[in-house]
Formats: structure tokens, sequence, C-alpha cells
């Protein structure tokens, strides 16, 4: 845990509980794309963050010191994020790899995934996003584990170790879901993509 972040903590247990916006304002963003990117929702998203924030804010005196706050936190969001599909009882149709599309400035640009060099033409601009679109569907068919280790290691960028943090799990077994989900995306866009000539 950062020395700013153990600070804020420990200035929240001490009674100053205004200080803890200072770690929601540090991490809403990228707890808001990791529930997005689960959820494909921008709002369910947006009440999972939320929520998230509640919940560490409720169960911080029983933080493990020495641990990192975002690494509880995202454990914590990604949890949300299930007890929302649990609750919802349905699957996004998608799981949005690029910029949420929304009217005006309404729905914020979460992240964006380059699925391939700059396009040279209409053509290869068209081909990218339907190759963006087709390992959406397909992340979206993988196995639970395998796709949230795929999502925080190569969508989120989060190191192995911090992605074996969020899951509650070894660094191996990280590895082998991130290993397992990259064959199987390969395998399930194989077809259309030897189709395309990629």
């Amino acid at each position: 845990m950062t020395g700013d972040d153990a600070q804020i903590i420990q200035a929240v247990l001490d009674g100053q509980v205004d200080r803890y916006a200072e770690l929601v304002e540090k991490y809403q963003v990228f707890a808001l794309r990791i529930a997005f990117s689960f959820l494909g929702n921008y709002e369910d998203a947006k009440d999972a963050s939320q929520e998230a924030f509640v919940s560490a804010y409720r169960s911080l005196a029983r933080f493990r010191r020495g641990a990192a706050f975002s690494t509880w936190l995202y454990r914590i969001v990604v949890n949300e994020c299930k007890d929302t599909h649990r609750r919802n009882a349905r699957q996004p149709a998608t799981i949005s790899l690029g910029p949420a599309q929304g009217g005006e400035d309404t729905t914020p640009d979460l992240f964006t995934v380059d699925v391939a060099a700059e396009a040279a033409g209409p053509h290869e601009q068209f081909s990218n996003q339907e190759l963006s679109r087709r390992l959406s569907q397909a992340i979206t068919r993988l196995p639970r584990h395998q796709r949230t280790a795929f999502l925080l290691h190569h969508v989120h960028g989060l190191p192995l170790d911090q992605v074996a943090g969020v899951m509650s799990c070894r660094i191996g077994t990280v590895k082998s879901h991130v290993f397992r989900a990259t064959a199987s995306l390969k395998a399930q866009l194989a077809p259309w993509l030897a189709q395309e000539g990629r």
C-alpha cells in the first residue's frame, strides 16, 4: 500500500471520515472501468462501483495493513459485479472493449482496447471494429475465472501478482487462467481470422 493510502486510511479510522473521499477520487475511474468491462452496462457498472466503495468503507477497520488498498478494492468491485449478475439473472450481450456509446457526454470513455495497428482504409477500419465485436462476444463465453483473469490482466493491465490478489489465488493459477482464456479466444476467433486473411 502506498504511504498516501495508509495515511488516509488511518485518518479515516481516527475519525476524519471526510478523507475517505480522497480514496474514492483516486480509484473511482479505474473501479468503474473494471465494473463496466464485466457488466457491459454503464448504469449497472456505476452502481456496482459505488456499492464497492460503500462496502470498502464499512469494512475499512478489517483491512489488512501492509496490503494494497487498490487490490482489496478491486476484489470488492469484482464481487459486486458477480452479485449484480445474480440479481439481474442475466449476462450482458457483449463486454465493451471500446469507448462506451451514449448520448452527448452522459457516458464517459471508459477504456479502449486496440485490436490492430492503424488501419489504412475504410475496409481495415471496419474489419478492426468487427474483430473487437467478436472478441467481446468471445470473452463473454469464457468460464468466469478465465474471464476475470483475462480482463484484469490484458484489458486493465494489472500485473499478475495483483490479479492473484484480486482473485484470492496463486499467481500460477492466474497464469493458467490467462493461458487458457487466450487459447480459447484464439480458437473461437480462428475461423473468422482465417476468412479475413489475418
